[in-house]
């Protein structure tokens, strides 16, 4: 997986792109916190690839988790439909998704 980062005022952004796979949901999350705790972030997933369903349904748990808990303010940019659809049976409530980088930046 790689990751770009974006600053835009008191937001990061947070491009990724690649493949993540589930076994390494745990460093990201750890990573996450060490970087980024107490900000405002917008995840753009526009180019990542997960190994599949279970893969990506951790990995909306973990940062429904990062925003529920106040650790960070989250917001999810650039999804495709596929993942759309995985998202809302996904039951992360405190997640807002985004069609766009600009959209979720706005929401701020």
């Amino acid at each position: 997986m790689d990751i770009k980062l974006v600053l835009d005022g008191d937001i990061t952004i947070v491009s990724l792109s690649g493949r993540i796979e589930i076994e390494k949901t745990l460093s990201f999350k750890k990573a996450c916190l060490q970087n980024f705790s107490d900000k405002k972030v917008v995840f753009c997933l526009k180019n990542l690839n997960f190994v599949g369903s279970s893969g990506i349904q951790n990995f909306f748990s973990i940062l429904n988790d990062l925003n529920s808990n106040h650790k960070l303010n989250v917001k999810i940019a650039g999804l495709s439909p596929d993942f759309q659809r995985l998202f809302s049976f996904s039951h992360c409530a405190s997640l807002e998704m985004h069609e766009s980088i600009e959209g979720a930046l706005q929401s701020f």
